[in-house]
């Protein structure tokens, strides 16, 4: 029944159809302006998580500790304290971040950094009939860390994805590949030769082999 014929077109691996449909009306399209303001807040949120508030309890904890306190004062010591701290309260923050992004320090020697290009010809500088033989996405090495890698976003390669990269030697296999995550470059010493870089969780990188992209990020 049709079970039969799911498991036929699974053998056959047949490529889903794209098609593409008129746009709705009023639908807008985002400037330039606005889609940099939405990537810088994606990429500040992959590092810092969401901005929260202290729970309710933590806050009125704090404001019966501030009260008893004050209220243990006395006389010219509580009016002294009350003048001090600007009325007897003490401020509380009431916005704090998700996470804490940590910094690590690598020496230049310990990465394997890569370039991302991008090298496609067009159909009229091909033969007739003819397809691209070549990857369309080129990685090329660093050899020369510079203070213009500063602000860059790096893509940390998984562990498996270097591995067959070493093996194979074919670019796909790491820009392909999932990656293990993101840091962002903080600082680029060129007398000490260490790159500063923002983690978004503490301890080594999964793998020294970097890719390096278009997209910066500055806080």
């Amino acid at each position: 029944g049709g079970g039969g014929g799911v498991r036929k077109k699974e053998k056959g691996k047949i490529k889903p159809k794209v098609i593409k449909l008129p746009r709705s009306g009023g639908v807008v399209s985002r400037d330039v302006t606005f889609r940099r303001m939405s990537r810088s807040q994606c990429i500040k949120r992959y590092f810092n998580g969401d901005v929260i508030t202290p729970s309710t309890n933590a806050s009125a904890n704090a404001a019966m500790t501030l009260s008893a306190n004050s209220d243990s004062l006395a006389g010219n010591n509580a009016a002294s304290a009350s003048s001090a701290t600007g009325g007897g309260t003490a401020s509380i923050p009431s916005i704090v971040h998700q996470y804490t992004p940590f910094a690590l320090e690598m020496p230049f020697a310990d990465l394997t950094l890569h370039k991302l290009t991008s090298v496609s010809l067009a159909a009229s500088m091909l033969p007739v009939s003819a397809k691209q033989s070549t990857d369309p996405v080129q990685l090329l090495p660093i050899h020369d860390i510079t203070p213009t890698l500063k602000h860059a976003i790096l893509a940390v390669c998984h562990p498996s994805a270097v591995q067959n990269y070493n093996v194979s030697g074919t670019a796909s296999d790491l820009y392909l590949s999932g990656v293990a995550g993101f840091v962002a470059v903080e600082n680029v010493d060129m007398s000490r030769d260490i790159l500063s870089l923002l983690s978004p969780c503490s301890g080594s990188l999964p793998s020294f082999h970097l890719l390096v992209g278009d997209i910066t990020w500055m806080e």
